[in-house]
């Protein structure tokens, strides 16, 4: 069987109503899963015992602009600073992801001469909700 291989991907961030996809370069989402070793008198048991999900996007900055994600995710993150952020992470058609992250403040700057970006790491609330098709 040929290998796959996935081109089809998007982000979408929404943030007190609004949504944002333009400007990302890198999105991945990723788990730690913890697992448990007991030995035990039979051998070794193990117990899954808890998963902590990771969003990391990479981004160009857009500070400045009409209707800024870098400047949202601020206002975001000093108003709301406990409310929810929306995701939804497209790996291919057919195959998105949608979970929630609370706001981060983006950094500010960059070096010279090249274009700014930011990499914004957040801790997934609860279990992303994939849809298969």
């Amino acid at each position: 069987m040929p290998t796959t291989i996935i081109t089809g991907r998007d982000v979408s961030l929404t943030l007190n109503g609004s949504s944002y996809d333009a400007q990302a370069t890198s999105a991945v989402l990723s788990n730690e899963h913890t697992i448990e070793t007991y030995q035990t008198l039979d051998g070794r048991a193990y117990k899954a015992i808890d998963d902590q999900w990771t969003f990391t996007i990479e981004l160009l900055a857009d500070w400045g602009a009409q209707s800024s994600l870098f400047e949202a995710m601020w206002n975001e993150a000093t108003n709301y600073a406990n409310s929810t952020v929306s995701v939804s992470l497209t790996a291919i058609t057919g195959a998105v992801f949608a979970f929630n992250v609370l706001p981060i403040y983006p950094t500010v700057g960059g070096a010279a001469p090249g274009a700014q970006t930011d990499t914004w790491t957040f801790t997934v609330i609860g279990e992303p909700t994939p849809t298969f098709s």
